[in-house]
């Protein structure tokens, strides 16, 4: 997985213009282009999508707007923000890609070969978008100096999930809680030292649950072991209630999501042993 991190000023301005102010004077500036410019203010929401599709290459309908953000001085320092930034992420991605490299291999048991551009826009605007067609992340949020990991293992998540989601089956849900489990909880453990197991989608929690002992056969859990991660995150299940599928090690993350889609009625039917809330992402 190659990452091409940029800062793309047509998308950094779009964000500008319409997601939330990321300060007081950035709001009284696009209030008073709206008031000068509507229309051509109107036009440019238009853009987005073909920005993204077009990042080296975007050349807008009517620049009016874009010119008249980009020469104000408010801008030359959102963009000076927003370049520091980048250089942030660069820095600790950089210094974390080997690590994170292997263990996704590791979890998901093949190489992803794709390359993702990760736009980087001003992070108060706190925002992180996949766009599925163009294999672009737009990331706008601020990292927490003390816990990386988790600004990463959050941006290793959307790609991820980018490229499971890609499987077609109706089974969304499973999809979605095998993603969480691979890099929310799994990764996220790895690199922290610590379980990550708590977090987690609330309305994602159940199903979390049931697929969980199928997890642990997965990631080649010996059966013995069953208890010691229980206890580590929390999760609890009758362990002699579970056949030991051997063959789940052995597999890629996608076999495991088919076995999973295959045998949805039994991993359904499972009853759960009660265990404290899992906090929502």
């Amino acid at each position: 997985m190659k990452l091409d991190i940029v800062v793309n000023k047509y998308l950094l301005i779009w964000h500008l213009l319409y997601q939330s102010a990321v300060s007081e004077d950035i709001h009284r500036f696009k209030q008073k282009l709206w008031l000068s410019h509507k229309k051509e203010y109107s036009q440019v929401h238009k853009d987005k999508q073909e920005i993204l599709n077009e990042l080296d290459n975007f050349i807008p309908d009517d620049d009016i707007i874009y010119n008249l953000v980009e020469n104000s001085p408010l801008y030359k320092k959102i963009k000076i923000e927003t370049n520091k930034y980048r250089n942030n992420i660069l820095e600790i991605w950089d210094q974390n890609r080997r690590k994170y490299a292997k263990e996704i291999t590791s979890i998901l048991k093949f190489n992803i070969r794709n390359e993702y551009k990760v736009c980087v826009v001003h992070p108060s605007l706190d925002i992180v978008e996949t766009d599925f067609e163009s294999k672009t992340i737009t990331i706008g949020k601020k990292i927490i100096t003390r816990d990386k990991d988790n600004f990463l293992s959050y941006l290793m998540y959307k790609i991820i999930k980018n490229e499971i989601l890609k499987l077609k089956t109706d089974e969304t849900n499973i999809l979605e809680v095998v993603t969480e489990l691979a890099i929310i909880n799994e990764l996220y453990t790895r690199v922290s030292k610590e379980s990550k197991y708590n977090i987690g989608k609330k309305d994602q929690r159940e199903l979390k649950e049931k697929i969980y002992p199928y997890w642990l056969m997965y990631l080649g859990v010996p059966f013995e072991d069953f208890e010691k991660y229980m206890i580590r995150d929390n999760i609890f299940f009758d362990k002699n209630a579970y056949k030991y599928e051997k063959i789940l090690k052995t597999i890629d993350i996608y076999s495991f999501i088919g076995f999973l889609i295959k045998n949805k009625k039994t991993i359904l039917k499972t009853k759960l042993l009660p265990v404290e809330s899992i906090e929502m992402l």
